[in-house]
């Protein structure tokens, strides 16, 4: 019995081999549609190419020079990273210089007549020569043949988008950067904007925000999902090295203990992998594409389509397991067809036979016709509220717990104005999803160009959750409909929900800039397309998006550019003529403390260009503004967090005064620091008096006429008088 327990173990062995044969599970493929009509952009993907191949067997490979030759300019070549094998780009005394110069113009060559636009992204092997130095030797090789932004991400850093069309993003990453030890490489943050890793993840994530609607394509050297020997999966001559049992042994503990840092298994590889992951699943349409693995793969995972194409140079064995559709040993590369319906196709070819060894969709159309149930007339008001009478209905158990809250404003209808998107402002067009931590909405486009946003006032719970709490994995579908999620919703209840439709004209009346909100009630209908699945039905916000050419300020100093906090900050670093409104900014922060709205990091603000004299002046434009008025610390649990937990103190009551100014401003604070340099005690007087002398109780009182007359009652009237006398003690308070 015992003479055949080796046989057992070799036919094991054999069965749970990766092997070289072209393997299918067509039990998970969409169906090639020819009905797809016009195709908006076409990448073509070659993965891994740096091993000179492209010289010995040209005629594998012709197949893609006689494609890129016929391409339109709408097409964009990516070379996947393992451009120079085995180690990067040396130094130009370094005796390997020719060869690896060699084996790059191989890859430049083939697009002497291509129309499109050709990028080279990093590898692990491309890292090799002397890390970020020997990255800056070839993109220093490449863009002097091909142009600028033809290696990226450019000078060693992490991160590039690129916006191909209004419907497509491109999103570089440079996965080698974060993997790498950067203790070997003391430099290698020294020319990017980007110093640390989770820097590297917020911009990620915010990439990804930003593409939401469209179709993104992540293109990055390491998969998030492989099946080849980077992912675990060896060959039967893998496990034979050096002989039987020590080759399996050797790949047991190559698989389990991550020691290599270029297999998925090794534990910054694999954080960086679930944080990717994470964030992709919060949007639609996202495609990551990359080489690594020497085969062609297309697998789904977590509803993440991966597409492997890392065969430019280089073959190894590929296993069909765990979300594989198709996997093939084979020399070759793919086609990714992008089309205008938003369609996206994935063709292999195999470079041997010359032929489309597979294709299939991976994004189904999304421009579909709209369903008959869908009203086409409309009241011109409606009776809406945000929250139902169920959701808003708490025991009185839980009322002490939790408090009152702003519970019943939010179950109170109100008649609103009811607005569709094709008449207003005389047309919009929706173009994407956005949305922060917790609030859902859609860009729209007007047919002069300028761009707004509809702001649901329903608030997500489930996606605060994945936000907040669940950075490095997706679990937002897994909250829908719980008790955790019923619980975030009502401690929503915290924020006075109609608080920005009175800060607006608190505002002009102290001349800081502001958005012009309005309550819109938008119903489903055509005009909202494909986005009817998610929006519509409902109450929401609608103001102009804070972006350049989008407001009108009647001021002829206005440049009409408008940028984030990061990128004031590094202007006025970099030239002593640029500098920030350092009384507009203190009159803004103030009229933050004195409503009461804790919420003020430095994506709460926008800054307008001004042009005077010789300076560019920067001042403040506040968005946001939910959090005016809040009462978040209501209840027994979250009154008892404020008084025990540091953190927790800017989340204090609306009351009559402000018990502590430091916790209340802990989010602006670096802020504060960065950009209150030269005024004193005096200039914070000044602005004080100047909020006391203009926000007169004839002002307070025009600016609550904007709520809802169906909430006008003895809440109001309380905000109110707390907001007066809080304006006798701003000057206490600053």
């Amino acid at each position: 019995m015992n003479r055949f327990v080796p046989y057992v173990v070799i036919m094991f062995v054999v069965q749970s081999c990766a092997t070289y044969k072209p393997q299918y599970d067509y039990s998970k493929t969409e169906e090639a549609s020819v009905i797809f009509g016009k195709i908006e952009h076409t990448f073509f993907l070659v993965g891994d190419p740096g091993n000179g191949v492209f010289n010995d067997s040209l005629n594998d490979l012709k197949s893609l020079e006689n494609k890129l030759n016929v391409a339109d300019k709408n097409s964009t070549l990516l070379y996947l990273g393992d451009n120079i094998y085995p180690s990067g780009m040396p130094t130009n005394k370094d005796k390997n210089r020719n060869e690896a110069e060699n084996k790059l113009q191989e890859q430049i060559s083939i697009t002497n007549k291509f129309k499109g636009k050709t990028i080279f992204i990093p590898g692990n092997h491309d890292w090799y020569s002397n890390g970020n130095e020997g990255l800056k030797r070839q993109q220093e090789y490449v863009e002097n043949r091909l142009g600028k932004k033809s290696f990226l991400p450019k000078n060693g850093c992490p991160i590039e988008s690129i916006d191909i069309t209004d419907d497509i993003t491109l999103i570089i990453v440079d996965s080698q950067w974060y993997i790498t030890n950067w203790d070997n490489h003391p430099t290698i943050n020294e020319n990017c904007e980007i110093k640390t890793r989770n820097h590297f993840l917020d911009e990620f994530r915010s990439e990804i925000k930003k593409a939401r609607g469209k179709t993104t394509i992540v293109a990055i050297h390491h998969p998030m999902f492989t099946n080849g020997p980077h992912g675990g999966k060896y060959s039967f001559k893998s496990h034979m090295s050096p002989f039987p049992i020590l080759g399996s042994l050797k790949n047991l503990l190559r698989k389990t203990t991550g020691i290599s840092n270029a297999d998925i298994q090794n534990i910054h590889y694999n954080e960086l992998k679930k944080y990717l992951i994470a964030a992709a699943q919060q949007n639609d349409n996202v495609i990551f594409v990359s080489g690594h693995d020497h085969s062609l793969q297309y697998i789904i995972k977590n509803d993440i389509p991966q597409i492997i194409s890392g065969s430019g140079s280089k073959v190894e064995p590929v296993k069909s397991t765990d979300g594989t559709v198709y996997a093939h040993a084979v020399k070759g590369y793919a086609v990714l067809e992008i089309f205008e319906n938003g369609a996206t196709e994935v063709k292999f070819i195999n470079a041997n036979s010359n032929k489309i060894e597979f294709q299939t969709t991976v994004i189904k159309p999304s421009k579909r016709l709209i369903n008959d149930i869908i009203n086409k007339e409309f009241k011109d008001s409606i009776q809406a509220s945000i929250y139902t009478d169920r959701e808003t209905s708490k025991s009185k158990f839980y009322s002490f717990l939790w408090g009152n809250r702003y519970r019943k404003y939010y179950s109170t209808p109100i008649a609103a104005k009811v607005v569709t998107l094709d008449t207003l402002l005389d047309g919009l067009t929706p173009i994407r999803k956005g949305g922060g931590t917790q609030s859902r909405t859609l860009r729209l486009k007007s047919k002069d160009g300028k761009q707004y946003v509809m702001r649901a006032m329903k608030k997500n719970a489930a996606q605060y959750i994945q936000a907040s709490m669940f950075k490095n994995q997706y679990v937002q579908k897994q909250f829908e409909n719980t008790a955790s999620e019923d619980l975030v919703k009502d401690v929503f209840t915290g924020a006075y929900p109609y608080a920005p439709f009175v800060v607006g004209k608190l505002s002009e009346a102290i001349k800081i800039n502001k958005l012009n909100s309005k309550l819109y009630y938008i119903p489903k209908h055509e005009a909202l397309g494909q986005f009817n699945d998610e929006f519509g039905d409902e109450l929401y916000l609608f103001e102009e998006h804070p972006a350049d050419g989008n407001l009108t300020i009647e001021d002829e100093n206005f440049t009409g550019k408008i940028y984030s906090t990061y990128d004031v900050f590094k202007k006025i670093q970099e030239n002593e003529n640029q500098v920030v409104d350092e009384k507009e900014y203190i009159r803004a922060r103030l009229f933050d403390m004195l409503i009461g709205d804790w919420d003020r990091h430095q994506d709460q603000w926008r800054w307008l260009e001004f042009k005077e004299n010789d300076k560019i002046i920067f001042k403040p434009l506040p968005r946001d503004r939910d959090q005016a008025f809040s009462v978040m610390s209501d209840g027994f649990i979250l009154s008892a967090a404020v008084k025990l937990i540091p953190m927790a103190k800017l989340l204090r009551k609306y009351g009559d005064d402000l018990v502590d100014v430091k916790g209340f401003n802990i989010e602006p604070f670096p802020i504060d620091k960065a950009f209150i340099r030269h005024l004193n005690e005096e200039d914070w007087k000044e602005q004080v008096a100047f909020i006391q002398n203009n926000i007169t109780n004839e002002v307070i009182d025009e600016a609550f006429s904007n709520i809802p007359s169906e909430l006008n009652d003895e809440t109001i009237a309380n905000i109110k008088s707390t907001l007066k006398q809080r304006k006798n003690n701003l000057q206490e308070i600053s």
